[in-house]
């Protein structure tokens, strides 16, 4: 019995000490994220292709949690984040559905559908939505 509870004991020590104490941010997620400008290579909504919404969009994500895209001279700002333990990548770049602003389409907690160096494959948290963002590297 004294060797089960000793065996609890170490996995619950490992377990909370190879743990992020926050779980708020992915440092891997962060490094990709932030090393370089991205575009938009795949939006969908409702099984609706609206890429070239965004086409012609750079999209430059700063290690402070701002983010700026960028066409034709104009800027639009805005934040992101990343919570590792839920495993969201949250982007705010305004309103969603204010039909001035389509940028706001992105505004979303999306799910981390997959990531490398050269791609980051998003899926809207509500599935009902059926919403799909890609960010590609420039």
């Amino acid at each position: 019995m004294k060797k089960i509870g000793f065996s609890l004991l170490t996995v619950l020590v490992i377990s909370l000490y190879s743990c992020d104490p926050q779980g708020t941010t992915d440092s891997n997620t962060t490094q990709v994220v932030t090393s370089g400008n991205w575009r938009v290579s795949l939006f969908t909504d409702s099984g609706n292709d609206e890429t070239s919404t965004y086409s012609g969009y750079t999209f430059l994500f700063n290690e402070n949690g701002t983010l700026a895209a960028s066409r034709n001279g104009s800027t639009r700002n805005g934040t992101w984040s990343i919570n590792s333990s839920s495993n969201k990548f949250m982007i705010d770049l305004g309103v969603k559905n204010d039909p001035a602003n389509s940028l706001g389409e992105l505004t979303d907690d999306w799910k981390i559908l997959s990531k490398s160096a050269t791609e980051i494959r998003l899926g809207d948290d509500n599935t009902t939505s059926n919403e799909f963002l890609t960010f590609s590297k420039n």
